[in-house]
């Protein structure tokens, strides 16, 4: 497919309702008359409420020698904002976001989920020209299609198949299952190094309905290590779950009425709660990031509030999610990078040193652009405010999320027993040789407009359940090369593998550059930006069988932007399989 111009984008995001290709937060019809029209939400006060603290759930009981989950999943009301009517959203165990559920690496974790109690009616309209909706698009499936199924996905896990939660293993409030889901209770081996990420709802078709929903939550591997004893413990590790969502003035969730290839949400919510602040003593916190938002990508940096004050802590990044990052990235103005950057369903695990601001107050802001790089100026309050090769005379159409939430340091001192974050020799995992890689693969990223008026992203130009295309060999490493054709970033995510970034370069150029610092370990999604070629290094170990890879922007993944790859035996592997029985 061939580029799109600046002027046929925006004649494109007009006809395909992409939030921030207009003028408007989010795209969608009309409450009466089918239009599509702008949404306005509620004002609402920042920093006026405390952000909840997430708690580790604690297992049922026990399963064949592993710790046991039952999660229900339940529609429940709640206050998300002081002056906001209560919303009602969907959560793991009646809760958004979910309580952490936290494995030990070496040690299996049972999770079975209970959506009996969800209505019988969606919360939002589902759009049946997405497939995945109806029962034509399942060719092993002569069943209904219930508007209301899930599919829980523990994100970035090395699993079986048959517990991966993949978009087809569905299940309805009463039962109507999906053509391959096979268990109700889904194990976790927790064999790879230790790891932060989410569980989250993985129906097709309906997956940014659900997780927008509030069927979110954080999954952690722990271990022992020295690394991790030197870090801040206990109530000082604070995870934070950053989404961006929209509201209407009942306080009930906005979420366009027809298919969007863009959602961005209007206002920012930590652990939950709209525009949040956190006390914080002066002493170093650890965090915990994750980015389950439908398409945001957020660039984050530290702001001084403090009244003739300006001198800022650096944010220490050390991990992407995975293991550790080679290096300890300082995030600042004086630092590595200037922001920390964390599209879609990415992690980043940092620590802040508040221990010289005793008293001070911290803005965490946002400089990424909506969508991610190529949106409008993200501030629509500030008047005659440009971005280079803007359009004269068009307004700002992005939601206004420069901030976050706050951070207030308390007066008081208190004893710190962790080490600082540079004196913490971070144990990092053994990578694959990519001169040993025994094949190459190519993955295009396209988009166009299709018959039906919707925006389609796809890669290679196939669809979801097209014919599988590539067959990996189980215990071997690929080098795999992902061309973005598209105008819009999108957040690459393989199940199963864990991958290295080698380099990215313009398309067509011939030498690659080093990823980025916050890129250097293994990952298991990486954002890969238009007009650019990322080269990986992947390691198919673990398990074969059928897995997907897919954008997770979730409109995209929704919309065909999602392949199925099959992780085949070879006679090597099944001899070292018998050989470890013996």
């Amino acid at each position: 497919m061939g580029r799109f111009s600046r002027r046929q984008l925006l004649q494109l995001g007009a006809g395909a309702s992409i939030a921030g290709a207009v003028p408007s937060a989010a795209l969608g019809r009309g409450p009466d008359d089918g239009s599509v029209q702008d949404h306005e939400g509620p004002e609402l006060d920042k920093w006026v409420q405390p952000m909840p603290r997430l708690d580790i759930r604690e297992p049922d009981g026990w399963l064949n020698g592993a710790p046991y989950h039952e999660v229900t999943q339940q529609q429940f009301t709640t206050s998300l904002h002081p002056d906001l009517p209560e919303t009602t959203l969907w959560g793991y165990d009646g809760q958004f976001p979910g309580p952490i559920i936290a494995g030990r690496r070496g040690r299996p974790l049972a999770f079975e989920m209970d959506n009996s109690e969800l209505p019988d009616e969606h919360l939002f309209t589902i759009d049946e020209r997405i497939k995945g909706t109806t029962t034509e698009n399942y060719p092993t499936h002569d069943g209904p299609v219930p508007s209301v199924r899930n599919s829980v996905h523990f994100h970035g896990l090395n699993v079986p198949s048959s517990d991966d939660g993949q978009a087809d293993m569905w299940i309805s409030p009463d039962g109507v299952t999906g053509p391959r889901r096979t268990t109700d209770v889904q194990v976790m081996p927790n064999e790879q190094p230790r790891l932060t990420t989410t569980y989250h709802d993985h129906t097709r078709g309906i997956s940014r309905l659900n997780n927008y929903a509030g069927l979110v939550g954080p999954y952690y591997i722990r271990e022992r290590n020295d690394a991790e004893r030197q870090l801040p413990q206990g109530e000082y590790d604070v995870t934070l779950v950053l989404v961006d969502r929209s509201f209407n003035e009942d306080g009930s969730l906005y979420y366009p009425n027809e298919f969007v290839a863009m959602h961005g949400g209007e206002k920012a919510l930590v652990n939950g709660a709209v525009w949040p602040y956190m006390e914080v003593e002066p002493r170093r916190y650890r965090f915990r990031l994750l980015n389950p938002s439908n398409g945001r990508t957020w660039g984050l940096r530290l702001r001084n509030d403090t009244e003739g004050e300006s001198e800022l802590p650096e944010m220490k990044q050390y991990s992407a999610g995975h293991g550790y990052l080679e290096d300890v990235v300082g995030i600042g103005p004086y630092g590595d990078v200037g922001t920390l950057l964390v599209s879609p369903f990415e992690r980043a695990e940092f620590v802040v040193d508040f221990s010289d601001f005793a008293g001070q107050t911290f803005t965490v802001t946002n400089h990424a652009l909506f969508p991610y790089p190529h949106g409008e100026h993200h501030n629509p309050s500030s008047e005659g405010s440009r971005t280079p090769n803007r359009d004269p005379g068009t307004e700002s159409p992005a939601p206004d999320l420069d901030e976050v939430m706050q951070f207030r340091v308390t007066e008081e001192s208190v004893s710190d027993p962790s080490t600082p974050t540079e004196e913490i020799d971070f144990p990092t995992t053994p990578r694959p040789d990519p001169e040993e890689t025994v094949t190459e693969r190519e993955v295009t990223m396209q988009m166009e407009m299709i018959d039906d008026g919707t925006m389609v992203h796809r890669l290679n130009g196939r669809a979801t359940f097209d014919p599988i295309e590539f067959e990996p060999e189980l215990d071997t490493t690929e080098t795999w090369i992902i061309k973005n054709d598209s105008l819009m970033s999108h957040p690459l995510h393989l199940h199963l593998v864990r991958f290295w970034v080698e380099g990215k370069k313009d398309l067509g150029r011939p030498e690659y550059n080093d990823p980025r610092p916050a890129e250097r370990s293994e990952k298991d999604t990486v954002m890969i930006l238009p007009g650019k070629e990322y080269k990986l290094t992947v390691d198919f170990g673990d398990y074969p069988g059928i897995f997907p890879f897919h954008c997770h922007n979730l409109e995209h993944e929704d919309h065909e932007m999602m392949r199925p790859m099959e992780v085949v035996e070879t006679e090597a592997s099944l001899h070292e399989d018998e050989s470890a029985e013996e």
